[in-house]
């Protein structure tokens, strides 16, 4: 909507002592939401407002004048008083008119901005729907209080006891200005909206930099756990499947047979150890042969092979009839079958 900023009668309604801090909120919280036409209606709304508050305090000044008689023990005296206090009752009767005519159509505008909102929290939505009804049954409440004084006339008013009528017409206007009050906090809390959406992003936010912190893979389940539709969901996730690989088992890939998983081919072995010259007519490939002593046999092996099913085609190339795969984990042997298990781990 238009946001226009409103003229409003201030000098007028600070004279009166009209204006709390919290009862010119009520008024002033609808400047944002208000198109040109409303915000003219709501400063009419309260000019009639300040027109109520000028009765009122003329009635309060013709009281001073009439106390001797309305304070009088004597009857006469107090009769005489009621009929003084004639204008000063119709003052009182015509500003609660205004303030019934005021609250009446400053609800009407708080209804019509609320309608035309729209609300992150379907809660906060419901709340301030009962508000405004309870707004509405205050009105109600208030308008049942000054409607027995809105047709008298001068000499119901000489009658009536003006006692009565200050009570009564009191607290109509209490309860007009509670569901003032009232509008003012459904409309507040769909203004918190934004605070309250901050407040929750930042505690968002700062959940997130913790599990940053933390990097561990719990650490991003639990943020996806507590904000399932969070901002960093999809980050949460591949920063876990990220950790997980780099957790998972990995081949190694360097020439080093002592390091990690690795397949070599035994060529030969005996008791004894060859020398050069007949291990290389054994094998005349370009591999360099290792000699290692191990049980009481002296055994020969070539390659480094990071992969049962490697090992397996550079051994059927050699074509020696004595030859078989070794397996190693960290430079200690191994069985095949135990390899071959490490092997199915492994993340490529």
């Amino acid at each position: 909507m238009k946001r226009i900023i409103i003229p409003v009668a201030m000098a007028i309604m600070i004279a009166f002592n009209c204006n709390t801090a919290f009862g010119q909120d009520m008024f002033d919280i609808l400047g944002e939401y208000l198109n040109e036409e409303q915000a003219e209606a709501l400063t009419r709304l309260q000019e009639d407002i300040a027109k109520g508050e000028k009765l009122v305090s003329q009635a309060e000044t013709q009281d001073k004048t009439n106390a001797k008689f309305l304070d009088s023990d004597k009857k006469g005296k107090q009769k005489k008083g009621e009929k003084k206090s004639v204008d000063a009752k119709s003052n009182r009767i015509k500003a609660a008119k205004y303030y019934e005519k005021s609250y009446t159509s400053l609800h009407g505008l708080y209804q019509s901005v609320l309608e035309n909102v729209t609300f992150t929290y379907p809660n906060d939505k419901t709340e301030a729907d009962q508000l405004l009804a309870d707004a509405e049954n205050l009105l109600k409440e208030g308008s049942a209080k000054v409607k027995p004084y809105g047709s008298l006339g001068t000499k119901q008013l000489e009658t009536k006891a003006y006692k009565t009528i200050k009570t009564d017409l009191a607290a109509a206007k209490g309860k007009f200005e509670n569901a003032g009050e009232t509008c003012y906090q459904a409309l507040s809390l769909y203004v918190r909206q934004a605070e309250k959406k901050n407040k929750e992003e930042a505690e968002e936010q700062k959940y997130w930099n913790s599990s940053v912190s933390t990097n561990t893979i719990q650490a991003y389940k639990n943020y996806i756990a507590k904000y399932p539709s969070g901002k960093y969901v999809s980050e949460a996730n591949r920063r876990i499947a990220a950790l997980q690989l780099a957790a998972a088992p990995h081949r190694v890939t360097s020439d080093n047979p002592d390091e990690g998983l690795a397949y070599r081919i035994q060529i030969c072995a005996d008791k004894k150890p060859w020398s050069a010259s007949k291990l290389r007519r054994l094998y005349k490939g370009n591999l360099t042969i290792d000699e290692r002593e191990s049980d009481g046999y002296y055994k020969y092996w070539i390659g480094c092979y990071r992969s049962y099913t490697e090992a397996q085609e550079a051994e059927q190339k050699l074509k020696l009839r004595q030859s078989f795969i070794v397996c190693f984990n960290n430079g200690q042997q191994i069985h095949v079958t135990e390899a071959q298990q490490i092997e199915a781990t492994f993340v490529d």
